[in-house]
């Protein structure tokens, strides 16, 4: 039995031997290449000044030598991680899922990793080996300061929508201004003959989300003192004990009640609370794409034709929007270039670079079939 062991173990243990011995150094690349071993440093790094031709052919030596830098011995020379930490709680969400595969084709281009967390506790981020971090929105970096954000160090950069906040620390933003976008998406559906828009929210009608701000200061003026009437926010706080509105026991339990809903589940809840006030908003606008697919989705079974009977808009532009043979019409964000801004201004500032304090991403017109023009 010993004999059996040692006879198989140590084959292992030559090839192990062997394999450690033929470990590719920048060494034998600067051996190869006849240069010296900070000049392949510096053409591996893409940093400092090398000569065309002899980075040409440092690279190619360690393509042929099939060259892999060890990214331990590399974190301790540079005192870097090569990891980014994106805060996210809600990664399920549609929008959050592209902005994530943006940052990781980001930082992949300069060989770091996009790490998740999203625990409740902000201090836990001091345990987490991370070069920066990106926070979702602006409403995240503003609770982020309130907690460690103000003493703790770290590169930050957030997202941001053009909320109304006030932050006590600068922090760079990558801002897709969604108050003047969702002004953009009102007038699409006014200038079809909606004047009737209700509006479908996770929220209710006091946050101070830019979306919600914009829509009240557009149709104040056409809906009055009606207004609370066409504005229908699935938020737990506004919605304390409405078992009948909440409960879905055809899909979840009762105990869904005290569960957080996804946003599609959301706007499904929300058609429900629509039909139920046999609202006569010609249109409806959504918070986001999946909430407006989630209420096309129960309006539908509920017996409403869209955009027959109803227009349904979203915000966002996912790739999802099909559902499941509607087109929703939406306003394109780009979640993944949003995504991709991110990690690219953070690598500056970890860089020490220079960077603007607000960095503008564009929001596009709506397109769609799932909106009706109601003018002759």
């Amino acid at each position: 039995m010993h004999f059996y062991v040692l006879q198989n173990f140590i084959p292992l243990m030559l090839a192990e031997q062997k394999r450690k011995q033929s470990v590719i150094t920048r060494k034998d690349i600067a051996e190869r290449a006849g240069v010296s071993i900070s000049v392949v440093s510096r053409a591996l790094n893409n940093s400092g000044y090398v000569d065309a031709e002899k980075k040409r052919k440092i690279l190619q030596i360690a393509k042929e030598l099939d060259y892999h830098p060890n990214p331990v011995a590399m974190s301790l020379t540079s005192q870097r991680t090569k990891q980014i930490l994106f805060y996210c709680r809600e990664l399920e969400n549609a929008f959050n899922i592209e902005m994530y595969e943006g940052m990781l084709e980001a930082a992949n281009k300069r060989d770091y990793m996009v790490v998740v967390h999203g625990k409740l506790d902000f201090s836990s981020i001091r345990n987490t080996m991370v070069d920066g971090l990106i926070l979702p929105n602006e409403g995240v970096a503003e609770l982020y300061l309130q907690d460690i954000g103000k003493n703790y160090h770290l590169p930050v950069v957030t997202a941001s929508y053009g909320g109304f906040y006030s932050f006590t620390k600068s922090i760079p933003m990558i801002e897709c201004d969604l108050w003047k976008g969702t002004l953009t998406a009102l007038q699409y559906l006014w200038d079809r003959g909606h004047h009737r828009i209700a509006m479908i929210s996770p929220y209710n009608l006091q946050d101070k989300n830019s979306r919600i701000i914009a829509w009240t200061e557009f149709m104040k003026y056409e809906l009055g003192e009606d207004l609370e009437q066409y504005f229908f926010g699935v938020d737990r706080q506004s919605l304390p004990d409405d078992d009948r509105v909440l409960a879905f026991p055809e899909e979840r339990g009762k105990e869904s009640l005290y569960i957080q809903e996804t946003f599609f589940e959301k706007g499904m809840l929300a058609a429900k609370l629509f039909s139920e006030q046999n609202s006569d908003a010609t249109a409806v606008l959504g918070f986001n794409d999946e909430i407006a697919l989630g209420f096309c989705k129960e309006i539908r079974r509920l017996g409403y034709e869209i955009p027959g009977d109803l227009s349904v808009m979203g915000i966002d532009d996912v790739y999802s929007r099909r559902y499941p043979d509607l087109l929703l019409t939406s306003l394109e964000l780009n979640p993944r270039a949003i995504g991709e801004k991110c990690v690219e201004v953070l690598l500056n500032v970890i860089d020490g670079n220079k960077v603007k304090y607000v960095t503008h991403m564009p929001v596009k017109g709506p397109e769609g079939d799932s909106v009706r023009n109601l003018r002759p």
